[in-house]
């Protein structure tokens, strides 16, 4: 099978940012497929920059045929930059995925929505099926963060283009269950749905050497540290944190520690400072070769999003995998499907999104009974190899896109 697989935020392990795209790609490669990357310019990825009059670069990664399109993007981005970093890789991917020779599926992952213009023209143009990754419901929870009211012309054309992506897609692939019902109310039939979940690469966490030097570095020897990794922006809601950080401030032996970077962490580090709390760190990125490593010094991972309406958020993120295969427990702010599968797998508990006092508690009550965090850690890291193993992951994929070449 030759794969085009656009996905404008491709990341290994030695970037900070999830590493899902790169993690299957490598399984596919080894069960003998032939996987073109088409990808942008992530900050947070570490690959080289390219000059300004190149538009492409090739590469050769653990055997992806990478094609890096000149499409640079940050979290930091305001709305206006990253509409247009979104529309010119969209432009850049629909060339790049042109000039590889004879695939046999097309295949692209958002967010961004707009991944499913090129998916779209190259399949038409070379006459493949195309399967559509929604990784997140655009424009529904762009609206929700905060960034757009929702009445906006840009927003009304992307409704649009998310019903045309919906509609010319062979398979819908979602990363959670919690987006089923949402995109059947859109009218997708639902034989056209299959969830597949992020996961995570199980290898990397089987030798897991502790880091240390981090907790030096930032001067968290001897705490007990609850971890948020991942992007500071307003979907986020990471002032929830510093509310629980002040209601924990009198338990000396806690500390909270904030991993990553994004449009609002310098407000993040404002608020903690007006507060006068000590109990708080902001760390930089890590690359995710290095985070495995200061996950194992760390004691609860934080899953937390910004406070929506009914509580109700339909997303599972790929951090919850990555703190399950560290074995430590979670503590998830929302409701839906992330909660019920720690639920589920008895691997963490909820604290409400609007009372960052229960926050607290729970991180308070992981520490005192450092038992039962230890056990809820054993059983999400027993769940993870079991279920979310990338392995099992890039097999469902696999299934899926000879399903859709054999219905061509």
């Amino acid at each position: 099978m030759k794969l085009i697989y656009i996905h404008q935020h491709f990341v290994t392990n030695e970037g900070a940012s999830g590493t899902r795209s790169y993690d299957v790609s490598k399984h596919m490669v080894n069960a003998g497929h032939n996987i073109y990357m088409v990808t942008g310019l992530y900050d947070v990825g570490n690959f080289k920059p390219l000059p300004w009059y190149k538009l492409f670069r090739k590469e050769i990664i653990d055997g992806i045929n990478v094609i890096f399109c000149n499409a640079p993007y940050s979290n930091k981005f305001g709305t206006i930059r990253r509409y247009w970093a979104f529309l010119w890789f969209a432009f850049l991917a629909t060339l790049a995925a042109l000039t590889v020779k004879k695939p046999d599926i097309v295949f692209a992952s958002s967010t961004p929505l707009t991944v499913g213009i090129p998916g779209y023209l190259a399949a038409r143009l070379k006459k493949v099926p195309f399967v559509f990754e929604v990784r997140d419901i655009w424009p529904e929870s762009f609206i929700q963060s905060g960034w757009v009211t929702g009445e906006e012309l840009s927003i009304k054309l992307m409704e649009k283009l998310e019903k045309f992506c919906y509609r010319n897609a062979q398979k819908i692939l979602l990363v959670s269950k919690g987006f089923e019902e949402s995109l059947i109310k859109r009218g997708v039939p639902r034989e056209k749905i299959r969830t597949i979940l992020l996961g995570a690469d199980g290898s990397i966490f089987e030798n897991i050497k502790p880091d240390y030097a981090f907790l030096d570095k930032y001067n968290l020897k001897g705490k007990k540290i609850a971890v948020f990794t991942g992007a500071h922006g307003k979907a986020n809601g990471l002032d929830y944190v510093i509310n629980a950080a002040e209601y924990s401030k009198h338990r000396n032996d806690i500390a909270y520690l904030l991993i990553g970077t994004g449009g609002e962490k310098e407000k993040l580090k404002d608020l903690a400072k007006s507060k006068g709390l000590t109990n708080i760190v902001f760390a930089d990125p890590v690359s995710k070769e290095r985070l495995v490593g200061v996950l194992a010094v760390c004691h609860i991972g934080l899953m937390i999003l910004k406070h929506n309406p009914g509580g109700f958020r339909p997303v599972t993120p790929n951090k919850i995998f990555d703190y399950m295969f560290v074995g430590i427990p979670s503590i998830v702010n929302f409701t839906g499907p992330t909660i019920d599968m720690i639920k589920e797998d008895n691997s963490g508990v909820f604290a409400d999104g609007t009372k960052p006092q229960e926050l607290a508690e729970q991180v308070i009550m992981f520490v005192d009974n450092p038992a039962k965090a230890k056990q809820m850690g054993e059983n999400g890291r027993k769940a993870a190899l079991q279920k979310y193993d990338r392995k099992i992951i890039a097999a469902q994929l696999m299934e899926i896109f000879q399903e859709a070449i054999r219905k061509k």
